[in-house]
């Protein structure tokens, strides 16, 4: 993340944009601007950076247009998205939108007091940014720990960059991964106003019902040094079958016990407690601690399906797959690769079972596919499944309108080589 794509042409934002990221010691050291919407597809095409800075403030740029872009392809932008926007109006009309990699949405007037943190924590969890670049099948699990100010804008952060992992490592689908950004958000929230800040349900109505909005009230409670001196504690686990999280505050805790089913006739409507009721129904094993000051939750994976299949693919009927079925055998000539949608899928060598492939891998033949050599191995159906069936010139073609589709082929096959060699020295 050494350099970060700022899209704007408005000379104030990207000097300030420079002023607050740019450091020796941090971890951007240059900003670059990209002033045009062609110029940013360009960019994004070749450079397939790990951040964007992306500004929806200047009426040069179609910024929104670019959006629909990212979410039409997903290989165009495997990082994030940090959006600048006019007013709070802006955030909220982003928060809306799916499939976008948003990190974190800000206003101009936000970007001052925290950006800085903002950058901190993208950097620190680095290693969820980009998917595609760590291996996520080298290790059984993810894991973080940190402890957050009382900043809905972490908050926001925090959720983003880990649903939006999830997403992409094809464990969660767009439903479960709106579910759990809403449980982390609103458990992260509650922590803050009512645990840390001591806000009342009948405070936050009165405040809100004159037009204010929470953030006033939080940095109003924060101008007391006791309440802006406690943290909020957010762990993470990510392992192979389901996610963990727990959230704990530093206030006086709350009766969990008289929380009822948030479906029941008698709560449907109610606002009170609702969003702990929600998450409840949206993930697993929600529990508190005695004092009601920490909860926990999980939230299972979907297993061997992915969500992201590539722009230039998705008017490719997906072939059906039987458990068992030959997908291409040993020797055989290499006339098509093919693009993991479901299931998983045995390599044998001589007969033997030599490794396995799923939506993980994203695609399977493609090394002699690439060289144009006979097959290597056997690949049969463990599960059944589905894949699509791409031939030379189809993708050819697709190489010539979308050249990061041949750069991110690239960087796959590079991941394998690696972890080939990995595991060739582990097992010395």
């Amino acid at each position: 993340m050494d350099i970060v794509p700022l899209i704007s042409d408005q000379e104030s934002l990207i000097d300030t944009m420079r002023r607050l990221t740019v450091s020796p010691a941090g971890p951007v050291e240059e900003v670059v601007p990209v002033r045009s919407f062609d110029r940013a597809i360009e960019y994004m095409n070749i450079e397939m950076p790990e951040l964007v800075f992306m500004d929806f403030t200047d009426p040069r740029i179609d910024a929104y247009g670019l959006l629909d872009m990212v979410k039409s392809d997903p290989w165009l932008l495997h990082g994030g998205i940090v959006a600048i926007c006019a007013d709070h109006e802006g955030m909220k009309k982003l928060d809306g939108t799916r499939g976008a990699n948003i990190v974190v949405a800000l206003t101009v007037d936000d970007l001052r007091k925290h950006l800085p943190r903002i950058m901190t924590i993208i950097d620190r969890n680095r290693r969820i940014l980009f998917q595609r670049e760590i291996g996520y099948d080298l290790v059984s699990n993810i894991s973080g720990s940190f402890k957050l100010d009382n900043d809905p804008f972490e908050a926001s952060c925090y959720a983003n960059l880990i649903c939006n992992f999830l997403h992409q490592s094809n464990r969660l689908d767009p439903d479960k991964r709106d579910y759990l950004n809403f449980a982390i958000t609103e458990m992260l929230m509650n922590a803050i106003e009512h645990g840390n800040c001591g806000i009342s349900y009948d405070e936050k109505s009165a405040w809100m019902g004159r037009g204010k909005m929470m953030l006033e009230l939080i940095e109003h409670k924060c101008s007391l040094p006791h309440i802006a001196a406690r943290k909020v504690l957010f762990e993470y686990t990510l392992g192979t079958d389901s996610a963990h999280f727990v959230v704990a505050d530093e206030g006086e805790g709350f009766d969990w016990r008289g929380l009822k089913d948030a479906g029941s006739a008698e709560n449907i409507g109610k606002l009170h407690g609702r969003g702990i009721l929600v998450t409840r129904n949206f993930t697993r094993n929600l529990s508190y601690n005695e004092k009601g000051n920490e909860v926990s939750f999980d939230m299972p994976y979907q297993r061997d399906v992915t969500g992201m299949t590539p722009g230039l693919f998705v008017n490719m009927e997906p072939r059906d797959i039987d458990k068992g079925e030959v997908i291409f055998r040993e020797g055989e000539r290499s006339n098509f690769l093919y693009y993991i949608v479901k299931g998983q899928y045995d390599v044998v060598v001589n007969g033997n079972v030599v490794s396995s492939l799923s939506p993980d891998d994203v695609f399977m033949g493609e090394m002699s596919f690439l060289l144009n050599n006979r097959r290597s191995a056997t690949v049969r159906a463990a599960t059944s499944g589905k894949m699509i069936e791409i031939s030379k010139k189809a993708f050819v073609e697709a190489i010539k309108k979308k050249p990061h589709y041949a750069l991110f082929l690239s960087r796959l096959l590079a991941q394998r080589i690696q972890r080939a060699n990995l595991k060739s020295s582990g097992s010395r």
